[in-house]
């Protein structure tokens, strides 16, 4: 805690004063390399020195854009990929499989039913029977009571 008959030191005025210099010395830097580059870039170089190419100019490999038309017609058509032929076979795949499914659920079914059936009188090997096995007799349907 101060004390109330001492006076507060004011800061060393020598780094107040050298605190800015070195921002400002460094934007004066950039001042004077951005004013004699536009200096150099007005006076238009290019036409005081000639300059060559500074490569060879090489052929883009493959086959042009003018090759192609001559080739194929300069005709315009709309290109269409096999997308559409793609989402078919993917389509007819799906139904393919769906119908298996089906198919094998229909099956167990019919196992599982013909399973849970009792068989009457088995006929004798000799035996034709006119009259197909006899179904499961199904349970009658759960009425809810009215509220």
């Amino acid at each position: 805690m101060a004390k109330a008959g001492s006076a507060v030191k004011p800061p060393p005025s020598g780094l107040v004063k050298t605190i800015w210099m070195g921002p400002l010395v460094a934007g004066l830097g950039f001042a004077l390399a951005y004013g004699v580059t536009e200096r150099l870039l007005s006076f238009n170089v290019g036409e005081m020195i000639r300059f060559g190419p500074r490569f060879d100019v090489q052929v883009f490999p493959g086959t042009s854009l003018e090759n192609l038309r001559l080739r194929f017609g300069d005709q315009t058509t709309r290109i269409q990929a096999e997308l559409d032929l793609l989402e078919l076979d993917k389509q007819l795949k799906q139904e393919q499989e769906a119908a298996a499914k089906a198919k094998a659920l229909k099956e167990e079914q019919a196992a599982a039913a013909a399973a849970t059936t009792e068989p009457a009188a088995a006929p004798e090997q000799g035996e034709a029977t006119d009259k197909p096995p006899a179904a499961a007799p199904v349970p009658a349907p759960a009425v809810a009571p009215a509220p």
